[in-house]
């Protein structure tokens, strides 16, 4: 269960969350809706624990998510704007992943790599918005997180690939 609790977070003067509250139940599918700069991708970012609270707490599974190892193992993040090193491959980032979450397997990678038609021996800075949106998919679902988080996950996908990531969410 995520529990949202007062939480407010600000960038200087600005107050991009004020004072939320809210609970999600395991196995909901929440969405988001907003105009832009409404606070929908720093909450994403805070319940992820990018983001520190400046007040309130984002608890989840009863701990506190920000700088929580146990908690960010169990949760997958894939940002507005993919972030990857710049000699990074999707099979580099894997061996990085498969260190990094207990949870990881290697049959669902195989798996998402050939439902993804992206070059996994290719840098990733040098792929399209899609293909860089597919990189960040495949990695994410193959940790088998227990919490989702999907900021624009869409954006720059076409119509096919949408429809994969769809069905994949779907099944999830």
């Amino acid at each position: 269960m995520i529990e949202i609790k007062n939480l407010t977070k600000r960038f200087e003067k600005t107050v991009a969350i004020n004072n939320l509250n809210c609970e999600i139940s395991e196995g909901m599918i929440f969405g988001l809706a907003g105009s832009n700069g409404s606070g929908k991708s720093t909450l994403l970012r805070t319940l992820s624990g990018v983001y520190e609270p400046n007040q309130g707490q984002v608890i989840i599974d009863g701990q506190n998510a920000f700088d929580n190892h146990v908690i960010k193992e169990r949760c997958a993040y894939i940002a507005d704007y993919p972030y990857f090193f710049n000699d990074s491959t999707v099979d580099k980032m894997a061996d990085l992943y498969r260190k990094m979450y207990s949870n990881w397997s290697e049959e669902r990678y195989l798996k998402l790599c050939s439902m993804f038609p992206i070059a996994t021996n290719k840098k990733i800075v040098n792929m399209s918005k899609g293909m860089q949106r597919q990189a960040s998919v495949i990695l994410a679902f193959a940790t088998n997180p227990k919490y989702l988080f999907l900021d624009e996950i869409f954006d720059g996908l076409d119509p096919v690939i949408r429809n994969t990531l769809k069905t994949l969410i779907i099944e999830d």
